[in-house]
């Protein structure tokens, strides 16, 4: 091959017996997937510009018409940039992908725009979390589509993120009827992440070769850190009673892992039929403030859950504050000679 050969986009060149061969990318695919590609008349004959000005004006055209956000959203998930990212982010941008093509699907790739990424985020996406990583993950498909000149567009450039915010803790008596709900799967997921303060993904791993002497051990996916959790007797009642379907503790009923997506959705749906509106990284939270509230010193609560004391004393702030603000309204009911012996505040 010459060693000096012009770099044209869409163009690939072959070297075959002693010739260079061109090849144009027209934009379509085969069933399989692969590009479909058009020979070029000889580089450096008269016509190969010509064939080539021909060959790129006719897949623009396709691209507008034919080549929708859904095609775009395939593209990506077989590309080198998604399957270099974690296990944890595939999974998460899986799922935003499917609400992607859900609903902007059928778009052109170069008629989607900034008003139309607006309009789902109003009315269709609910939660600051959700609303942010629907706008990241169009803005790194539509960055990587840029890069092999798929559009020009910028369709989530300029729209505002949303303030996150704490994931609230459960109200009291919507984790008291998930420790005791009738339905297995629903009892099953609550006491695992409410009597072992871990992350949904990390429950959803454990093992039961995990567990040995009445401790679980849990590497936990985000920082790599390993904790040792011993089984409250409500954890260790319900694992007793719970079958042994396959190497996790949270199986469906063939003995498969469950997905974070169906746990998710389940314990959202529980827990909107009492009237709350929860994420399961609540429970975490209720997990830290029982134990600060049993006694537990901040480095045993983060033992137990992993995270650091900064985030440990963070919530021993609140509950100190509460504390102090009961004892301020007995004193001032004691001061006014109101106070009823047998009343009991919180």
């Amino acid at each position: 091959m010459p060693a000096k050969l012009p770099k044209l986009p869409h163009v690939r060149f072959v070297q075959a017996k002693g010739k260079t061969y061109a090849y144009f990318d027209t934009g379509a695919r085969k069933e399989s997937g692969r590009p479909v590609y058009a020979a070029m008349p000889p580089l450096g004959s008269i016509g190969f510009y010509d064939a080539y000005a021909s060959l790129k004006g006719a897949r623009s055209k396709r691209q507008r018409v034919d080549y929708t956000v859904t095609h775009l959203v395939r593209d990506y998930e077989r590309s080198k940039e998604f399957a270099e990212h974690a296990a944890k982010t595939k999974q998460v941008y899986g799922y935003t992908l499917r609400n992607i093509v859900k609903y902007l699907g059928e778009y052109p790739v170069n008629d989607l725009t900034r008003s139309d990424v607006q309009a789902i985020l109003d009315t269709d996406i609910d939660g600051a979390g959700a609303h942010n990583m629907f706008l990241s993950v169009v803005s790194a498909i539509y960055s990587w589509a840029r890069g092999r000149e798929k559009t020009n567009l910028k369709p989530a450039e300029g729209i505002k993120r949303r303030k996150g915010g704490e994931h609230e803790p459960w109200p009291d008596h919507i984790v008291e009827a998930g420790v005791a709900a009738t339905d297995a799967n629903i009892r099953l997921a609550v006491r695992l992440l409410y009597f072992t303060g871990q992350r949904i993904g990390d429950m959803l791993k454990m093992r039961w070769s995990d567990i040995r002497d009445g401790v679980i051990e849990v590497t936990q996916q985000k920082t790599g850190k390993t904790v040792w959790v011993p089984l409250l007797d409500e954890l260790r009642e319900e694992l007793d009673v719970t079958p042994k379907r396959g190497l996790t503790i949270v199986t469906e009923a063939d003995g498969s892992s469950r997905s974070d997506i169906d746990v998710r959705a389940e314990l959202k749906a529980f827990t909107l039929g009492l009237g709350a509106k929860t994420v399961p990284h609540g429970l975490r939270k209720n997990a830290v403030i029982a134990m600060l509230e049993a006694g537990c010193t901040v480095a045993e609560t983060a033992a137990i859950t992993g995270q650091t004391y900064k985030i440990v004393e963070h919530y021993a702030k609140r509950i100190n504050q509460r504390s102090m603000a009961k004892a301020a309204i007995i004193k001032l009911e004691n001061k006014r000679g109101k106070r009823k012996p047998e009343r009991k505040l919180g």
